[in-house]
């Protein structure tokens, strides 16, 4: 039960206090403002007799206009018509000019006329458009009147029903025998109801005055002897409630649960969600907070509550539904979404259409296309192949830069776009043999590895079988979303519930199934109209600059090496290879090599005879405490070799050296 402030009785006519999620505050705005709208052109009769006697007077000056503007499109037809004969005939010019020219005037004299008559024109089509306007609002009156007196009767029904499941309800009332021993029933007493128009409040009377009580300030219990308040809100008397009148029945109390109201929705659909939800409507409430995460709209639930999902927390998506469910709607307006919202350099799209290329034909226009549209079976292998290297390739870079998921990488490296895959119909791929065990295993590769570098998968089918839905679909796509299915068994497939089996035959009306979480809501109808502008948008947005192959790593940093080790030594150690003191001195803590690494690089260099680093050659000369150093090899030459050469020229060459 919500929580209502509603601790004060209103008085008849006060609306109720009722809590209206934020997200939907701008819903009700614009309907309010739409209303006053409507009603503020609404005319009073002296105005309506001015307007009509205006245009009376104003239709006296415009006689003539009708037979103008004939008159004007019969010039210029015959003014064309000239035209192209003087490009035809160059034999007859002279007499097809002085022709044109003569009906060129009558036009300019035609259409100056008109341009006189324009300014009395306009005001006579804007009093005609007062009284449009004025009968728009009297027939919305009238509509209004007609559809609260509906309500009403609606209201009325209700509370006999609600009466009679008092009456049938051991609990819910109390039977006692008078005087005679004539038999009386008490029931609980509706106080009050409030009719709006989405819901109908049915205020309980739980307490009364007295003409004393309200002197001494003092209440009566008004419910019966031995019904309680839990009884009037437990779960069996709204089910029951529910049953009786065709409608969810839900429970309101005031904050210190003074005042009890039940509640019946009366949307157009038994469950309290609108049986229809356009999809102009629902991108107004695009989340722009999670634009990294790449949204799109599920739809509308209960209490006009508009819900987004997004890729990042639910990275692939299962859609399964029997025809006409609504199954396509909800991946059309997916797709437009994903391609209005979001640049090529965000978003790319691979387009499997194994229903011969009929789902997606009105897609193939979009810049946000990774590969043109799959339409054959025998070309889905190949697809999934590419959309597995760009995988591996994103795993490649995001291994180095410790990046876990595709929102911090694009946060703090170059922009990579996110890659949906949406493939319908997965049935169309069963049967093919070994090319089917292909299929999947690359279905299954992407799914399981593919969600942490922005690659995500969409599937659909119509057919609920474990053929077509082997087990690690279902344990891969963590968000299963299915329309009306014809049996429980076939729900359980897609759901591990039978709840799909008894949505209403509403199209668009699906489940949402996270784990053991589930929710209804009606999809957005998106027309094909706004399919079309959807990809009209696309076209405008610029080429994508990076797709997938194309993407830089970022350079790796070398290991720390054999030269570096002879490069410290020799710079900060005097030659000498002490491990214990070059870890001491900075590597420890460098993080560019470890301890182990270290000692096998300087055992190896000790293993050498002599050493040579950068063009000079080295001795490892033995130092007092058994470890080696590096010392310059002389290059004196020998006395024979010198080939008589004086001492100091011996000399020099060391120096040299």
């Amino acid at each position: 039960m919500r929580e209502l402030e509603l601790d004060h009785v209103p008085p008849p006519g006060e609306p109720l206090q009722e809590f209206v999620d934020p997200q939907n505050e701008q819903i009700i705005t614009r309907e309010l403002e739409r209303r006053l709208s409507v009603l503020k052109n609404k005319l009073s009769g002296i105005e309506i007799i001015k307007i009509n006697l205006s245009i009376r007077f104003l239709w006296q000056k415009l006689r003539t206009w009708n037979s103008l503007v004939k008159e004007l499109n019969t010039l210029h037809r015959a003014i064309e018509t000239l035209r192209y004969r003087y490009k035809k005939s160059p034999g007859e010019r002279n007499t097809i000019k002085a022709q044109a020219s003569r009906l060129i005037s009558e036009y300019q004299n035609c259409k100056q006329r008109l341009m006189e008559l324009r300014p009395t024109y306009r005001q006579y089509l804007a009093a005609h458009r007062a009284i449009e306007l004025h009968n728009a609002a009297v027939k919305w009156e009238k509509e209004d009147r007609e559809n609260r007196a509906a309500f009403a009767r609606e209201a009325d029904a209700w509370e006999a029903q609600i009466k009679a499941v008092f009456r049938q309800s051991a609990r819910l009332h109390h039977i006692y025998n008078d005087e005679k021993g004539r038999s009386h029933m008490v029931t609980p007493h509706i106080e009050r109801r409030i009719i709006k128009d989405d819901k109908v409040y049915f205020q309980i009377q739980l307490t009364y005055q007295t003409f004393l009580g309200r002197l001494t300030q003092t209440w009566q219990h008004a419910l019966p002897y031995n019904v309680d308040i839990d009884d009037l809100v437990c779960d069996e008397t709204l089910k029951n409630l529910s049953a009786a009148c065709r409608r969810v029945v839900t429970v309101e109390r005031g904050q210190r649960g003074v005042n009890l109201f039940y509640v019946i929705s009366r949307l157009d659909s038994p469950d309290g969600i609108p049986a229809r939800v356009p999809y102009s409507k629902i991108i107004d409430f695009y989340p722009v907070h999670d634009h990294h995460k790449t949204p799109w709209a599920a739809g509308v639930g209960h209490d006009r509550k508009v819900i987004w999902y997004n890729f990042e927390d639910h990275p692939h998506v299962l859609i399964a539904g029997s025809t006409q469910s609504g199954k396509s709607n909800q991946v059309n307006q997916m797709i437009s979404t994903l391609v209005t919202m979001n640049s090529p350099d965000e978003v790319m799209l691979m387009l499997i259409d194994l229903k011969g290329g009929i789902e997606f034909t009105h897609w193939a226009g979009l810049k946000h296309l990774l590969t043109p549209i799959v339409k054959r079976p025998g070309d889905v292998l190949s697809a999934l192949q590419q959309l597995r290297s760009h995988m591996e390739s994103r795993l490649g870079v995001f291994e180095f830069v410790k990046a876990k998921k595709l929102s911090d990488y694009n946060e703090k490296y170059q922009r990579m776009p996110r890659i949906v895959a949406i493939v319908d119909e997965m049935a169309t791929l069963i049967g093919l043999g070994e090319r089917t065990t292909e299929i999947q295993n690359e279905l299954r590769v992407i799914s399981s590895q593919g969600r942490a570098v922005g690659i995500h998968l969409v599937i659909c089918t119509q057919h609920s079988s474990v053929d077509v839905l082997p087990g690690w679909v279902k344990t891969n796509m963590i968000l299963r979303i299915s329309g009306k299915m014809p049996s429980d068994s076939a729900s359980r497939v897609i759901l591990d519930t039978g709840t799909a089996a008894t949505l209403p035959d509403i199209p668009g009306r699906l489940v949402f199934s996270i784990g053991r979480s589930e929710i209804v809501v009606q999809s957005p109808y998106i027309s094909d109209e706004e399919i079309a502008r959807a990809v009209s948008i696309s076209r405008d947005y610029p080429d994508p600059q990076q797709i997938e192959y194309e993407i830089t790593p970022v350079p790796q940093k070398p290991e720390f090496s054999r030269e570096d080790v002879l490069r410290l030594a020799i710079s900060s150690y005097d030659g000498k290879l002490s491990p214990s003191e070059m870890w001491r001195d900075g590597l420890k803590d460098s993080g560019v090599i470890g301890w182990i690494k270290l000692n096998e690089l300087v055992n190896g260099i000790k293993a050498e005879r002599e050493v040579v680093f950068e063009g000079t050659t080295y001795d490892l000369q033995v130092t007092r405490g058994g470890g080696r150093r590096l010392v310059i090899k002389s290059n004196r030459p020998d006395p024979e070799e010198a080939n008589g050469k004086s001492l100091e020229d011996g000399l020099e060459l060391e120096l040299e050296t």
